[in-house]
């Protein structure tokens, strides 16, 4: 009876405790989210808001809380994103890795973080790939280069086992990267991607010549020559394309009198198109108008100078001159009319001062 007594005594004792504690736990909810936040550790935040029962204490002011803790779970997000990928363009694979780890950890379940941690483990895999394929083919230069030494030193020495050994090694090894290359090859053929295409299977031919390596670089070459043919077409098309619109300017300005336009339209053409019976006439054309006009205006500037209107016959004189630059006849009138100009200019001005002094005298 004496120890049933002590017994539950104990009991009560531990019992009162762990409500105690649990009272206090219960009490300290509030407390306890916003460590949670200060930590940044917001699944376990979002954890405490969704198992908080609606009979708390605390509920209420628990989920005012909660709209606050989504937004710093939503900065936290945008932030350890940008920290990785500023650590990705790096290069520092590795950290930017450990970054979405961490942060995943710590804001439980996100989206966000699990797209952008997916994106860079599927780059970081193209990455790697791309090396190991980059490894492959250095690897194949040097066994292309390597093979031919080791052939010459077993045909020199035959018996020495040393060197039928790093022979026989050699040539097994050239067999498995050319296997390896020609897989890759023909990987790329299918994805389209004609320049790695183009490295590799010239190489495979050469370590391993056999009718799949061969056929593989054939159907290269004709994927190649179609290509380029497709290029050319393409580019005379757009050529063609060009020349007609510059002959729709060309006969625009030809229409407004714009002989410079025009000129400058038919210097713009192919040289194919240039040299074409259409483009010749074309220039015949432009010459044989500008041959008129320069005729025509020629004789208005010759009568503004005889008029004395210098400076209208200069104005004139130059237009032509933009349309024929060699022409020294129109150079030399110009130059006369500014000679005459000046001088009238200068005498003017003297007059003008003669003038202001008298003035002042009287």
């Amino acid at each position: 009876m004496k120890h049933y007594i002590i017994f539950s005594l104990i009991f009560l004792l531990f019992q009162g405790c762990a409500q105690l504690g649990s009272s206090r736990l219960e009490a300290d909810r509030l407390e306890t989210l916003n460590n949670y936040v200060n930590k940044q550790e917001f699944g376990q935040a979002l954890r405490l808001l969704s198992e908080t029962p609606v009979d708390h204490p605390q509920a209420v002011e628990l989920e005012k809380k909660r709209k606050q803790v989504l937004n710093a779970q939503r900065a936290y997000e945008i932030e350890s994103i940008s920290l990785a990928r500023k650590q990705e363009r790096a290069g520092e694979w590795s950290a930017a890795r450990l970054s979405y780890k961490r942060a995943l950890e710590k804001s439980g379940p996100s989206q966000k973080l699990e797209l952008a941690e997916q994106a860079l483990l599927e780059w970081f895999q193209v990455k790697k790939n791309g090396l190991e394929l980059e490894e492959l083919i250095v690897t194949g230069e040097l066994l292309h280069k390597k093979l031919p030494l080791l052939q010459q030193l077993h045909d020199l020495d035959p018996d020495d086992p040393a060197i039928q050994q790093r022979y026989s090694r050699a040539r097994n090894e050239t067999k498995e990267v050319a296997q390896h290359l020609l897989e890759y090859g023909k990987s790329m053929l299918e994805e389209k991607k004609f320049t790695m295409a183009g490295r590799i299977l010239p190489l495979v031919v050469k370590l391993a010549p056999d009718l799949e390596a061969k056929t593989a670089l054939k159907h290269l070459n004709t994927r190649l020559k179609a290509g380029t043919q497709k290029k050319q077409k393409n580019k005379k098309e757009i050529s063609r394309k060009k020349d007609k619109k510059r002959i729709e300017a060309y006969n625009k300005a030809m229409t407004q009198g714009d002989f410079s336009g025009a000129r400058r339209q038919l210097s713009l053409l192919t040289p194919t198109m240039r040299e074409s019976m259409a483009a010749k006439l074309m220039q015949e054309r432009l010459d044989r108008d500008i041959s008129t006009y320069v005729q025509k205006e020629l004789a208005v500037g010759d009568s503004f100078y005889r008029s004395g209107q210098y400076e209208q016959a200069i104005k004139v004189w130059q237009a032509i001159q933009e349309l024929e630059q060699g022409n020294e006849a129109v150079k030399s009138k110009i130059e006369r009319a500014q000679v005459i100009v000046e001088k009238v200019n200068s005498l003017r001005r003297r007059q003008g001062g003669e003038a202001a002094i008298r003035s002042t005298e009287e």
